[in-house]
């Protein structure tokens, strides 16, 4: 055999060899690729994808006038930082979801805290059964007959000119501190809606009103500093029972005042009739008449005629009739609602007998059982 046959089998030979070793790591590549998770074939074809950018703008950038050892040394470079993105990939994968989870627990102990505060404020603000509720509200209290009775006494010529701008200035810092427990209860309220527009939010609202509105000295803005002495229903249970009673009976309490106007007005122009010369007018009669039914007699107006004495006399047992009417209506449902015996079938609250339905929950207060109905 020749020379030029040995090395031409040779040169076969290695061929064979760079096949089958090509043949070898394409098998070990997909072997890896089956073996590999989703995220790690995803996290493997970036890396290559960005080794091969790298490769390129290196190719790009390469100096064709570097040396052979330059260029090893460049290549070698190169491969240190692409097996480095393969090791930190995954760390900051990990630490991203780290952050992920330590943002969303953050965000979930703020919202805790939020919800506490919040519940802890209302019972500050709302539960007068506690403590703490009693000390805050009660304080309040106080301070609203604080200033109610220091605007009276600024009415006082003497007291007015030497105290009136420091009681201005504390009545001033009191529409603050009454703006400040405004906010704080529509903020700490279960029901905001219900509190606006209830009784006590408006009340609380139209006491700030002077703030916005108006001279704060003016006699306007004085009476609505005076409505807040209206909350006095809140703190003392008996005066919110005397305002429930009297709004049930509130279609009584109407009818009457509609039945002492029309007698009123009907006396004052009869009155002007028998007695021109006492009475200017038919409105002067109605005054006259008014001041009769409700027994006041300011004396200022008499009638000195058989005729204008006979109509004050009825007028006098008309009021005395009406006033009674009037006083045992309110008197009964007062007592009714004071002396709350029976006991709601649904919520076990307190109801007065003469309800049919509980004014808390609904429920039916009657006491007939339907034995034949089949309840599931």
């Amino acid at each position: 055999m020749d020379e030029a046959t040995r090395k031409a089998l040779a040169e076969m030979q290695k061929e064979a060899e760079a096949e089958q070793a090509a043949a070898d790591g394409s098998l070990v590549t997909e072997s890896a690729e089956e073996v590999e998770t989703p995220m790690q074939k995803m996290q493997r074809e970036a890396l290559e994808e960005q080794a091969k950018a790298d490769a390129i703008q290196a190719g790009a950038s390469t100096d064709p006038d570097e040396t052979p050892m330059q260029r090893m040394q460049r290549e070698a470079l190169e491969e240190q930082s692409a097996a480095d993105a393969g090791n930190t990939a995954p760390l900051s994968m990990e630490a991203m979801q780290q952050a992920a989870v330590a943002e969303q627990s953050a965000s979930d102990q703020s919202h805790k805290q939020s919800k506490q505060f919040k519940e802890e404020l209302n019972r500050y603000l709302f539960d007068m059964s506690s403590t703490a509720g009693k000390v805050v509200n009660y304080g309040i209290l106080a301070l609203i007959l604080a200033t109610v009775v220091i605007s009276m006494l600024n009415t006082v010529p003497e007291i007015h000119s030497q105290w009136g701008d420091i009681i201005f200035n504390f009545q001033m810092g009191v529409l603050y501190v009454f703006l400040i427990e405004y906010l704080l209860r529509i903020y700490a309220a279960k029901e905001r809606g219900k509190y606006v527009f209830g009784f006590y939010g408006i009340i609380d609202f139209l006491t700030i009103v002077p703030l916005f509105f108006g001279s704060p000295g003016s006699a306007i803005m004085r009476l609505f500093r005076l409505l807040r002495i209206m909350k006095l229903a809140q703190y003392f249970p008996v005066l919110s029972t005397l305002l429930r009673s009297v709004s049930d009976a509130v279609h009584m309490i109407l009818a009457v005042l509609a039945t002492i106007t029309a007698v009123s007005i009907f006396a004052g122009n009869l009155a002007y009739m028998l007695e021109p010369e006492t009475f200017q007018n038919a409105f002067v009669g109605s005054w006259w008449s008014l001041v009769t039914m409700s027994t006041v007699g300011y004396g200022d107006l008499v009638p000195h005629t058989a005729g204008g004495m006979i109509l004050g006399g009825a007028l006098i047992l008309i009021g005395i009739c009406v006033v009674a009417m009037m006083t045992a209506v309110i008197a009964v449902r007062v007592g009714r609602m004071v002396n709350m015996t029976k006991v709601c079938f649904g919520c076990d609250k307190p109801v007065s007998s003469e309800h049919k339905y509980c004014p808390h929950c609904g429920q039916n207060q009657t006491d007939e059982i339907d034995l034949f109905t089949d309840d599931d």
